[in-house]
């Protein structure tokens, strides 16, 4: 009996290390071959993501420009005669711009009087042939009576015609005579001339030119240039800042008009900007976006500024506030998905302390510093999944339009709505050219090529386009 109950002993302890083999594998090693082989998830730095990095927001480049441009198209079927201004003069309000020719005007003129007269003349006939039509059908028969009616009715409407057409003559005439008084034509607004177009020209849309821009003088703008990588921090209705670059204690307040939705078009880059990392991949559409002033003292008209986000009381804050958006809630309180020492993702427990509802932000009280590294939440993380700082990566959640889920586009490396500082690639900040150089690194619409520059004090050793 002992001998057959050995084999049946053996087998139970084989079968046994199976199962737990298999349990092994399907709770454990299984998981460790999965997240060996996933896709790596992108962690950004808590110092870049709040900014702490930088010691300041955002910076993009700007010039000062007119907040209207009039323009004035010329009469076609009119000769001009002289163009009394060229581009680039300064114009005021009253000031000639160019004078048609009335030597033309002068021969139409005499002509429509002439025409006005012979259809006076047709009128006086009409209205006397009318009057011997009547005289002799008083004295006609009765059989002739139904003729002449017929002929008074059709020479009176031959009247009506003509007295129609003596109305429109007089109405051109007038406007003949308005012409000569008004030959020049004079400037309605106080600017420079932007561009006048001697030969008929159209844009890139096939529509034509007018023939002269005037860029009025009297309000100001700024016109700032985003890349699309940080287009997504900024929004109509935002509160900026506008740094003199000469004297950065000289500031002015202001709002952002309006984002373009269409990138900058440039012949010599096809509408795409190439980061000052040197990777030549690293590439991003401009776009221009426009800034409108609460007081426009002390302001040139093209004049080169920097504009960056105006936080207010949040970037006077103490201690350490995340976008909220960062922050994970579950039954056992909020956490956040950081890097391990091991380069790993794990669950790390927070403590939050106040929370910022105009600015959607968390008070960290404990749990993270300024030097960890944290990943956007995301239903497909899993603790265990490797880690990397390479902003390349795609992050889990990734909108159409380059932004990740509930995150506005332009803001995967991190950012935060409202002007928070934009996380840039570990290691890739981008150099500012001194301020005695600065006007060297602009292109012709006036603003660089690198558009978000660092704080004062920053590298200023070159900026590559």
């Amino acid at each position: 009996m002992k001998h057959k109950k050995k084999p049946v002993i053996i087998v139970s302890i084989c079968l046994a290390v199976a199962i737990a083999a298999f349990c092994l594998w399907f709770f454990w090693l299984k998981d460790l071959v999965t997240l060996s082989g996933a896709t790596p998830v992108y962690v950004n730095s808590v110092s870049t993501i709040v900014g702490l990095d930088t010691g300041t927001n955002p910076r993009y480049s700007g010039i000062v420009e007119p907040q209207k441009t009039y323009k004035i198209n010329k009469d076609e079927s009119k000769t001009v005669a002289e163009i009394l201004i060229a581009e680039g003069d300064e114009v005021h309000v009253g000031d000639p711009l160019f004078r048609y020719d009335t030597e033309e005007m002068q021969l139409s003129l005499s002509q429509a009087e002439l025409e006005l007269e012979g259809i006076a003349n047709q009128i006086s006939t009409l209205k006397s042939q009318k009057s011997t039509l009547e005289s002799e059908k008083k004295k006609a028969s009765d059989d002739d009576q139904y003729s002449y009616t017929v002929q008074i009715q059709s020479v009176e409407l031959q009247i009506k015609t003509a007295e129609y057409n003596s109305s429109v003559k007089k109405s051109e005439i007038d406007k003949l005579k308005n012409s000569l008084e008004n030959a020049e034509v004079l400037s309605e607004v106080e600017g420079v001339v932007k561009e006048v177009n001697i030969t008929p020209k159209t844009d890139a849309t096939g529509q034509q030119l007018p023939f002269i821009s005037i860029l009025s003088s009297g309000e100001f703008r700024v016109k700032g240039t985003v890349t699309e990588m940080n287009r997504g921090s900024l929004a109509a209705g935002q509160a900026v800042v506008v740094h003199s670059r000469v004297n950065p204690d000289i500031t002015w307040s202001g709002t952002v008009e309006s984002v373009d939705s269409e990138p900058i078009s440039n012949a010599n880059n096809g509408n795409v900007y190439y980061s000052g990392s040197g990777d030549s991949s690293a590439k991003s559409s401009k776009y221009n976006f426009y800034v409108t002033l609460q007081s426009l003292d002390g302001l040139i008209l093209g004049q080169h500024v920097y504009i960056e986000p105006d936080l207010g009381e949040s970037a006077q804050k103490t201690g350490l506030w995340l976008p909220a958006f960062y922050v994970a809630h579950d039954e056992n309180g909020s956490f956040v998905w950081a890097r391990s020492g091991k380069d790993k993702l794990e669950k790390r427990t927070v403590i939050l302390g106040d929370y910022d509802t105009e600015n959607d932000m968390y008070e960290i009280e404990s749990g993270i510093n300024e030097q960890d590294f944290i990943a956007f939440p995301d239903e497909t993380l899993k603790e265990g999944l490797p880690t990397t700082t390479d902003s390349s990566v795609s992050l889990p959640g990734t909108d159409e339009n380059g932004g990740t889920d509930g995150v506005p586009g332009g803001m995967d490396a991190g950012g935060m709505d409202g002007g928070a500082a934009i996380p840039q690639e570990e290691g890739g900040g981008m150099d500012m050219p001194s301020e005695e150089g600065a006007q060297s690194v602009l292109g012709e619409d006036g603003t660089a090529d690198g558009e978000n520059f660092p704080a004062d004090g920053a590298n200023t050793e070159g900026l590559e386009g």
